[in-house]
């Protein structure tokens, strides 16, 4: 059994949506499961205490209620936080010791990323699964978004390890955003494109290379495209329920910068979003 699996949960349809995607990994992995409700301190709206302690006691009642509905729906064991502070930072915090940490998108609106999710998303120290639709079964149909990187590798063998038994899509876009530098550069625009025709080629071959341990398991496919928009297609043509994709962030105290791809996703992505962190080498300057 490995770290215990965190889940911020809030009070809304989100929460359950949250935790009951979160008990479907924790079965999966075999791993506890630590939910977490955050109180938000109500100073600032010059709320009284006595009016603050009904909130808060109305607050931890509706958590338990949650925590008990999963722990009837699982053998797994299920534990429950419920502490007053910021909900990103208590999740980033909670997050060092977590095999996986599960939050949903926004309460607003599932299919957009709201700033908790945002700022854990950008901080965390380890993986992260951003929740948007509502969990029924254990993902089927999963995105893995590479770039031959040590770190793309990794979370392909990240996908693998959550949804095992999962279709597996590993992915890669060729950019675009370096041909109108090369026009600039005193290029045509057919031999701009001419090169494109190569580079597929290319890509198509180090994908081969890259796959190769994987054979059998993983499909592939190689695709010609700005990455957040030609992803975003492949995930809704194959009806993909979960996408995963590394971020090579830079970290230092209260510092990660999230992946220009990985972000995107998180706020636009049709699905489920997981985040496969790998430790950076960063050190402020």
């Amino acid at each position: 059994m490995g770290n215990p699996l965190v889940a911020g949960i809030d009070l809304t349809s989100m929460g359950r949506r949250v935790a009951d995607r979160a008990r479907l990994m924790a079965e999966a992995s075999n791993s506890d499961l630590e939910l977490v409700h955050v109180v938000e301190p109500v100073g600032e709206a010059m709320i009284e205490p006595g009016l603050a302690r009904l909130m808060r006691d109305h607050q931890t009642s509706e958590a338990e209620k949650i925590a008990e509905w999963i722990r009837g729906r699982t053998d797994v064991r299920v534990d429950l936080s419920v502490v007053k502070g910021s909900p990103s930072w208590e999740l980033v915090t909670r997050a060092k010791k977590a095999g996986l940490t599960v939050l949903g998108s926004s309460t607003v609106d599932a299919f957009t990323a709201g700033p908790v999710a945002r700022r854990v998303a950008r901080m965390a120290s380890g993986d992260v699964l951003v929740v948007r639709r509502q969990p029924r079964v254990p993902y089927r149909r999963v995105v893995v978004a590479v770039d031959f990187s040590e770190p793309s590798r990794a979370a392909v063998e990240t996908a693998m390890t959550l949804c095992d038994g999962a279709d597996l899509t590993v992915l890669y876009s060729l950019p675009a955003r370096f041909d109108p530098v090369l026009v600039d550069s005193g290029l045509f625009r057919e031999e701009v494109d001419a090169g494109r025709g190569t580079r597929l080629e290319a890509a198509a071959d180090r994908m081969n290379e890259f796959a190769m341990s994987w054979n059998g398991v993983v499909r592939t496919m190689v695709t010609d495209g700005p990455p957040a928009e030609t992803i975003e297609e492949v995930v809704r043509r194959r009806n993909a329920d979960l996408v995963v994709v590394a971020n090579r962030g830079a970290s230092a105290t209260r510092m990660v910068l999230l992946g220009t791809v990985a972000e995107g996703l998180v706020g636009r992505a049709p699905c489920d979003v997981l985040i496969s962190r790998t430790p950076a080498s960063f050190r402020r300057p």
